[in-house]
């Protein structure tokens, strides 16, 4: 894993949760009558949506500063701001359901 290059990290970020965003408990919606099953599909939706942005964002930053990425200076400005696009998500997809 020390090998491995910035992108190939991400992807073992991205691929489970591409897992859960397809919806793996989609037919608890049919056992279940809750609200449950359908607060986790909008969580697992916001949540792989929200990490993507985060990687187009590190990845192009990346780019642009082919540099030393510090936690504090490069990191940290990307989690705030996708990290309220995951509030809001979360929220507006749990107050519909």
């Amino acid at each position: 894993m020390r090998d491995w290059g910035i992108e190939q990290k991400w992807m073992s970020i991205l691929l489970p949760l591409l897992l859960l965003y397809n919806d793996p408990f989609f037919p608890l919606s049919f056992l279940v009558n809750s609200w449950f099953p359908g607060m986790l599909d909008d969580l697992f939706q916001s949540v792989f949506l929200c990490a993507l942005l985060l990687f187009w964002l590190c990845v192009y930053h990346g780019v642009r500063v082919q540099g030393e990425r510090k936690c504090l200076t490069f990191y940290l400005p990307k989690f705030f701001i996708v990290g309220l696009l995951w509030l809001a998500s979360v929220t507006l997809g749990i107050w519909q359901t």
